[in-house]
């Protein structure tokens, strides 16, 4: 998994540096919709990245539906100067508890669609070797209403 990770992450980071496909087609009734990387292991893992916009700067973030909250791996937080707030907390996932900071998110997008300014948790992520890069998580997801991944045309629509 930790291969498919990095696979998608390298891939998103050129995709960034790239740009959205000019004149993509785009749903009328879709609030956004945002170019995805999508990225299939040998083994059925299936990972999901974005390309979203913080402080002006382009970075890979995971797309994980069932994740509560938003997490931003600590070389992303330090890189970006996110401000601390509040003390360390317990954070659990899937890949168990650890400790993790919360930071303050703010003046960020996705596909041209301004997120919220939120208290996203920093962490490392299982599996990324330090990387720096986010996982986008329902916490703000949900504010689209409905979130639809088109694995095959490589597009999340957003609204």
């Amino acid at each position: 998994m930790r291969r498919l990770i990095v696979v998608c992450l390298t891939t998103i980071v050129g995709l960034a540096a790239v740009g959205e496909a000019a004149g993509s087609p785009r749903p009328a009734h879709a609030a956004s919709v945002v170019h995805i990387i999508v990225v299939r292991s040998r083994t059925g893992g299936t990972v999901v990245a974005a390309k979203v916009i913080i402080h002006g700067r382009a970075f890979p973030f995971l797309v994980d539906t069932g994740a509560s909250v938003t997490l931003v791996n600590p070389a992303l937080a330090r890189r970006l100067h996110l401000r601390r707030v509040g003390k360390p907390h317990k954070f659990c996932g899937v890949t168990g508890c650890s400790s993790a900071r919360r930071v303050r998110l703010s003046n960020w997008s996705i596909g041209g669609q301004p997120l919220p300014s939120i208290l996203a948790s920093s962490s490392p992520i299982a599996g990324t070797g330090g990387f720096g890069f986010g996982l986008l998580g329902s916490d703000v997801l949900a504010q689209f209403g409905a979130v639809t991944i088109d694995y095959r045309d490589k597009l999340l629509t957003l609204g």
